[in-house]
């Protein structure tokens, strides 16, 4: 399907060295496309993320309309704030797949199995793979309130993953290559959360005024309960060295710190993840990491790991059983 790009704006200039050259704006006067026009989808797909809240952006009748639609409904602003960032980075990759997709094709029979044939292709990566298809599932379910499809073929599909990750332990050679590519902000960042098992959003709001020397106390964003954390002695060590350049502990690496936002965290992540080559794990496998060292590096006991993480007991207890451990952990 050929998707017209409304209001693509082009500026022909002179480079230093005489050459001519084109340039490329989602609008006139609007952000400039960095991506090269002759990858065409590529090209098209990010003009259509760029011009997402505009109310005369084109598209109409394709997915590209729904997702605008789904951005600005309540179905999606009344989420949770860190729901709402996981939603949005599997968005982004369901437009750059499927933009120009007709609506009309949704209801189709044999739309159910290509989009579950395309997440199969994210098979090495089960909870991507997932994500993605879970909210393809909820903006399609959208989409069938509004009578802009006949039907949702994503109901009741099921998933890659076991939804438990109790397998997906940071191991020693893991966080070894981590420290060896990440800049001393990103170390801590990890540390704080191996030795805390709080998850990821917490982590980045966490304040200095939470810590007394001796403990951390914060309130958990996900299930409102307040948790008073012991500071081992390999994080106290960090913390303790650590220079207070802001309020909150996690800062980031610029000039002049400041605290990290959730989308500039996470692309700082997964930016050394792929330069230090750790694969299989994510950051909230910090939190089964803690578990493991909580109860055989310090003995903590299983009811003490789970009133700070939230894990519940059982839960624990199986992370422990099923985790290796190096060096004796």
């Amino acid at each position: 399907m050929q998707v017209k790009l409304m209001g693509l704006h082009k500026v022909r200039a002179k480079l230093a060295d005489g050459r001519a050259t084109t340039y490329f704006y989602a609008w006139r006067g609007g952000p400039r496309i960095d991506v090269d026009p002759a990858k065409k989808r590529a090209f098209a797909a990010e003009f259509f993320r760029l011009t997402r809240a505009r109310d005369e952006a084109s598209g109409k009748g394709t997915l590209a309309e729904l997702i605008r639609l789904y951005l600005k409904s309540p179905a999606f602003t009344k989420l949770r704030e860190s729901t709402r960032e996981s939603y949005q980075a599997a968005i982004d990759a369901i437009e750059a797949e499927y933009f120009d997709l007709p609506l009309a094709s949704v209801s189709e029979p044999g739309a159910r199995r290509l989009f579950i044939e395309w997440r199969d292709g994210f098979a090495e990566t089960p909870r991507k793979a997932d994500m993605l298809l879970t909210v393809l599932a909820r903006m399609f379910s959208f989409a069938l309130d509004l009578e802009m499809i006949e039907r949702n073929p994503l109901e009741k599909v099921g998933k890659l993953a076991d939804g438990t990750r109790r397998d997906a332990i940071w191991t020693d050679a893991q966080v070894a290559a981590f420290r060896g590519k990440a800049h001393p902000k990103l170390q801590l960042a990890m540390e704080l959360a191996r030795w805390t098992g709080q998850r990821q959003g917490d982590l980045l709001r966490l304040t200095w005024s939470a810590y007394d020397g001796k403990h951390i106390t914060l309130r958990q964003s996900k299930t409102g309960r307040q948790v008073r954390i012991k500071v081992y002695s390999e994080l106290k060590t960090l913390l303790d060295a650590t220079k207070r350049e802001a309020v909150t502990i996690l800062t980031t690496s610029r000039k002049k710190p400041t605290p990290w936002t959730g989308d500039g965290f996470r692309a700082s992540w997964g930016k050394v993840c792929e330069e230090a080559k750790v694969e299989g794990v994510t950051f909230h496998d910090l939190r089964g990491t803690f578990v493991t060292l909580a109860y055989r590096h310090h003995g903590a006991s299983i009811r003490e790991i789970a009133e700070v993480t939230g894990h519940t007991e059982r839960d624990a207890e199986a992370i422990i059983r099923k985790s290796p451990f190096e060096n004796g952990y």
